[in-house]
């Protein structure tokens, strides 16, 4: 008996000792030994609503395997998977199987259900165009996983440029749309650009948004002739001979807030853009062509490891009468262009502040801890209340609009345009270099292009403002300089 318990002691005391050992490894231990390979989570960005220029710094790890083919769609995919909205999804079913009157009804319900979701209406439209038969047939190349508020706000244009398009047509023809997702990327571009081209239906190309995917698409577009307008892409680098924009370049947005800087008695500014945004290269670099002439800018990059925006504004401030901020629309290099605009707010004489449109976003200027007050940016398009477009977009879409919606919209009304009863790639690219809009047709402005593909244009000069209700909200109001 004296042995057994002696046994059942010891086993108790082993298993206790064992117990101990584990929850000193679970406790103690682990983290230690496993804190050495694997690193901490970072935290993440403030998410903003941005200006669209220059990819996204992020991993493309949301995009990686995704088949060719599962970036396009007329109706037969959800590109925007962040919608949720059940008709839609039944649409698609039928949009697949060739039932396009089901599916006409059921992206009509889905509209209703989520009136300003513009990927939708254009199923919708595409469903009555293929219901009609011989469509028209466009592709938008957009940034749908990057950058779902840019690809929305794009998409928004061009559905409600096709609404209005099919509801008259050109001899019962309606227009269909192609949404293609480009993950604002050069290599997915390239390769996007490349099936487009061999879709021989499809007439042009609006797109893509950030410059750097737009030079990748243009190489395969100018070798196949097919022409392509791209509402958002602006660097300077651009230029072929299908190549066409309907918003102005950066060449003119750095001559713009150049000649307001010298007429506001700016002369010695510090200029901070990223090294690796073709935007904003091409943006600081017609900047300072304009500028040098009267006056001496410091370019810093922002972009670099040890920019410190504090102590670089400081060690500024008896240097130069202003700042100029050209960030591209990487969250972090935003953050840092809002930490120059509040370091400067705190110097004891604050200086001048001008910007590009990578700031013209109220949701983005809200990061701001007060220094954007009074912020100058050079735009592409203002929501006047005198254009006709502006009211007819924002009861559309329950709001008011972004430039990028009234350039994209801008865009698919030049090739609506230039669309005839037996249109081919070369008589639209004829058609666009003849383009000629009057306000009345466009978001607001007469369109034109110039030889060089660029609209016939100049940027608008915008100043942020602190709105009355709301001091920690922003506004945007016009400036007749």
């Amino acid at each position: 008996m004296n042995n057994t318990l002696k046994i059942i002691f010891a086993i108790l005391s082993t298993i206790g000792t064992l117990t101990i050992i584990i929850v000193l490894w679970e406790l103690a231990l682990k983290p230690l030994v496993m804190t050495d390979n694997n690193p901490p989570i970072p935290t993440p960005n403030p998410s903003v609503s941005t200006s669209s220029q220059t990819p996204p710094s992020s991993t493309k790890s949301n995009v990686t395997g995704m088949p060719l083919e599962n970036r396009f769609s007329s109706g037969e995919l959800r590109l925007l998977t962040n919608e949720i909205n059940p008709s839609a999804d039944q649409g698609i079913t039928s949009f697949k199987a060739g039932n396009y009157q089901q599916a006409y009804q059921e992206f009509s319900q889905a509209v209703k259900t989520k009136p300003n979701d513009p990927e939708v209406q254009i199923y919708l439209n595409n469903s009555e165009a293929r219901k009609q038969g011989k469509p028209f047939v466009l592709a938008v190349v957009v940034p749908v996983d990057q950058r779902p508020t840019n690809t929305a706000e794009m998409l928004r244009g061009v559905a409600q440029a096709q609404t209005q398009f099919n509801q008259q047509g050109i001899n019962g023809r309606g227009l269909e749309i192609v949404i293609v997702n480009d993950s604002n990327d050069p290599n997915y571009a390239q390769q996007v650009a490349q099936k487009i081209v061999n879709k021989t239906d499809i007439l042009g190309v609006i797109g893509h948004n950030s410059s750097s995917a737009s030079a990748k698409g243009l190489e395969v577009y100018e070798t196949a002739g097919i022409a392509m307008i791209s509402p958002t892409s602006t660097s300077t680098s651009l230029s072929g001979n299908v190549f066409f924009r309907t918003v102005p370049s950066d060449a003119k947005a750095g001559q713009v807030l150049a000649r307001y800087a010298v007429r506001n008695n700016m002369s010695k500014v510090a200029v901070f853009y990223t090294s690796t945004s073709n935007y904003s290269e091409s943006l600081k670099q017609a900047f300072v062509k304009g500028f040098q002439l009267l006056g001496t800018t410091n370019v810093l990059d922002i972009s670099l490891p040890n920019f410190n925006p504090k102590s670089t504004v400081e060690a500024l401030q008896n240097q130069v009468d202003g700042f100029v901020l050209f960030p591209n629309t990487d969250n972090k290099i935003i953050n840092l262009s809002l930490q120059i605009a509040d370091a400067n707010a705190n110097l004891s004489q604050p200086k001048k502040l001008l910007g590009g449109d990578a700031l013209y976003n109220p949701a983005t200027l809200k990061l701001s801890q007060g220094g954007v007050d009074g912020l100058v940016l050079a735009v592409p398009w203002f929501a006047r209340n005198t254009y006709p477009y502006t009211n007819s977009a924002a009861k559309r879409w329950g709001g008011r609009v972004s430039w990028r919606t009234a350039t994209s919209y801008d865009a698919t009304k030049a090739f609506t345009k230039a669309l005839s009863e037996n249109a081919t790639r070369n008589t639209v690219l004829i058609n666009l270099q003849q383009t000629n809009l009057s306000p009345s047709e466009t978001s607001g402005e007469p369109l034109q292009f110039l030889k060089s593909g660029d609209r016939n244009t100049d940027p608008l000069l915008v100043r942020v403002v602190r709105k009355s209700s709301d001091l920690t909200q922003y506004d945007f109001e016009i400036i007749n300089d």
